[in-house]
């Protein structure tokens, strides 16, 4: 009973990262306005990333930045005019259902606190850092900072090191929270409530395993992969300031998550690029602001005199393979790939849906986005192990069944929109009945 309190606690704590600055409520409908929720969650998640750069010690602000968001929401229920008595039911059923979800799931989370390899021999050990007050600055010390960025690490200690509480596993569930979040978020569309909970729930027992939360940095990409896939599949038909900024700030928190996350903000940047809704003045802005990000890590790396490239890859080594060593290794990476895809159901269906809707006629799903993306991801994993200088089957094994679940967050949004048409088509069907 005294764990499920606990959870209930730290549930409330990342609602306040949702919740605010912006107003989520819509004074006229008094309903929430779900993409302002995401909204506020990208922009809390830079804000903390851009404290930590700056080595402010979690603890100097961290009850202070609490307290405003917390102020600005209860300013938002004021001008709103909410009454939660007379609150719209949608909301509350929705809100229900993420409730109960991430309970159950954070107490399957909290009953097995086994730390995954990463994890324990990296992540964990940043984190304590960052608990412990120490920045960028002292995590320098630390052999082994120099394989991945910090900011994943850096979301676990804030959650980890709340005032009164610091339980280490808090600082993991914020991975669950924005799991829940992201697949809340691609599952809401406009139709009745029993398909979306029920798609919400279906994916939830899907992808959910303990492994992905156990401190790897994985689901954090993947969840934010599938929130932009949502966005960029909605700006096909409606463009919007406001949701292209939050794409470029996804990518700025991509970077700094995983050493990968550079090629996924750059593909997600690339999409954009193609968009022909976009004019080409913000085309342009998007890329330099981009630009702008990748060399603002650069040069954050170069300050704190981290390691700026540690990954083992080695284009020169590559132009001296031999024909035969180029054969062998993609001989391989196609082997383990059609291996680690047919394991992973998101990524293996989104690429069987990928071929099958762009041949079928009847079809009315834009592809073009998750086109663009398999040819994107499919580039970018062939090149990340053709260059990689290590001994391929090794590299494999240890690496890519991580490569197809982050890259499978992507799909997760197609799969829903072609399941949606299949509910609408039978719904059509049924009223002829």
């Amino acid at each position: 009973m005294i764990e499920i309190f606990k959870i209930i606690i730290i549930f409330t704590v990342f609602l306040v990262f949702i919740s605010g600055p912006l107003n989520i409520f819509n004074k006229v409908s008094k309903e929430i306005k779900i993409n302002f929720l995401k909204y506020n969650l990208v922009i809390n998640f830079n804000i903390l990333l851009l404290l930590s750069l700056i080595n402010i010690p979690i603890k100097n602000y961290q009850t202070i930045y609490m307290l405003i968001l917390i102020l600005l929401f209860s300013y938002s229920i004021f001008i709103s005019k909410i009454d939660f008595i007379n609150f719209k039911k949608k909301s509350l059923i929705n809100f229900s259902i993420i409730y109960f979800s991430f309970i159950v799931l954070a107490l399957s989370i909290s009953s097995n606190l086994n730390l995954g390899w990463d994890a324990k021999y990296f992540y964990y050990i940043k984190s304590l850092f960052f608990v412990e007050g120490l920045g960028l600055s002292e995590l320098g010390s630390f052999e082994h900072n120099k394989w991945h960025p910090h900011f994943g690490s850096y979301l676990w200690a804030f959650f980890w090191s709340l005032p009164f509480i610091e339980i280490e596993y808090f600082g993991r569930l914020s991975y669950l929270f924005i799991f829940c979040f992201s697949i809340y978020f691609a599952t809401n569309f406009d139709s009745k409530n029993y398909t979306s909970n029920l798609l919400y729930i279906a994916l939830l027992i899907i992808l959910f395993k303990y492994e992905r939360f156990s401190g790897l940095q994985e689901i954090l990409i993947f969840s934010f992969l599938a929130i932009s896939s949502k966005i960029l599949y909605q700006l096909n038909f409606k463009k919007s300031l406001m949701d292209l900024a939050i794409l470029v700030l996804i990518a700025n928190l991509l970077i700094w998550i995983k050493a990968e996350g550079i090629a996924f903000g750059l593909i997600i940047i690339l999409i954009i690029l193609f968009n022909k809704e976009i004019y080409f003045k913000e085309k342009t802005i998007i890329f330099l602001s981009f630009l702008f990000l990748v060399v603002l890590k650069y040069y954050v790396y170069s300050y704190y005199e981290f390691e700026a490239n540690a990954q083992p890859y080695n284009f020169k080594e590559f132009v001296l393979f031999s024909f035969e060593n180029i054969y062998y290794r993609l001989e391989k990476i196609v082997i383990y790939l059609v291996y680690y895809s047919l394991k992973n159901p998101i990524f293996l269906i989104g690429i069987i849906l990928i071929f099958f809707l762009n041949f079928y006629k009847k079809n009315k799903i834009l592809l073009k986005n998750f086109n663009l993306y398999f040819i994107f991801n499919t580039v970018f994993i062939f090149s990340a192990y053709l260059f990689r200088d290590l001994e391929i089957v090794y590299s494999l094994k240890t690496t890519l069944e991580r490569i197809v679940f982050t890259s499978s967050g992507f799909y997760v949004y197609l799969v829903i929109l072609f399941i949606k048409k299949i509910f609408e088509i039978n719904k059509k069907k049924w009223k002829f009945l």
